[in-house]
């Protein structure tokens, strides 16, 4: 069973890697555009970043930590304590979604004329494509916290749940580094 549970790790451990070099390589085009494009000063003006994001910021980091412990609830055999925060993660994910809305409403609000500031494009461009990766692993957490309450609870049913946890860990921990560097791209980043 060990060595069945580290093929599986190693299976589901590749296919993460392949997913997010995909991730890395779409990001990385969208960083490239936003620098390449800064450089022209022509309608370029810097925006004010909406407050909430300083608020979501955290709680994806936090959704992050209690992944976790999550995970490592799992490892010790604790399902309660599996179930419990991952209950926690897939709140925070959810909550983080619903504040990056509303962090486009502030924008919306805030008068910029996005007809004439391409920077803040960038915000709805970064928060959107990073929102529908976010969006598909709430999608792996839910099915993990569905899973959490299956009765199956053999051997196999135990191996194949840590290595989904795994992977499912390495995609979202991925996604809040991710977060940290387009949000510290849109504070940062000046013609």
């Amino acid at each position: 069973m060990v060595a069945r549970e580290r093929e599986l790790n190693s299976l589901y451990t590749v296919t993460v890697i392949v997913v997010l070099a995909i991730v890395t390589a779409t990001f990385g085009a969208l960083i490239f555009a936003f620098i390449w494009r800064s450089q022209n000063a022509f309608l370029w003006e810097h925006l004010r970043i909406p407050s909430l994001l300083w608020v979501t910021t955290p709680i994806l980091l936090a959704s992050s930590a209690l992944l976790e412990r999550s995970r490592r609830s799992l490892k010790a055999g604790d399902r309660a304590g599996f179930r419990r925060f991952l209950q926690w993660t897939t709140g925070f994910g959810f909550l983080f979604l619903a504040g990056q809305g509303a962090a486009w409403l502030q924008v919306m609000r805030s008068n910029v004329i996005l007809e004439f500031d391409k920077h803040a494009w960038f915000i709805f461009l970064f928060s959107g494509m990073h929102a529908l990766h976010i969006l598909a692993g709430v999608g792996g957490l839910a099915y993990l916290l569905y899973r959490s309450y299956q009765s199956a609870s053999g051997p196999r049913y135990q191996m194949t749940t840590r290595a989904l946890t795994n992977a499912l860990a390495m995609f979202w921990h991925y996604l809040g580094f991710m977060w940290v560097v387009l949000f510290g791209l849109l504070l940062t980043w000046r013609r």
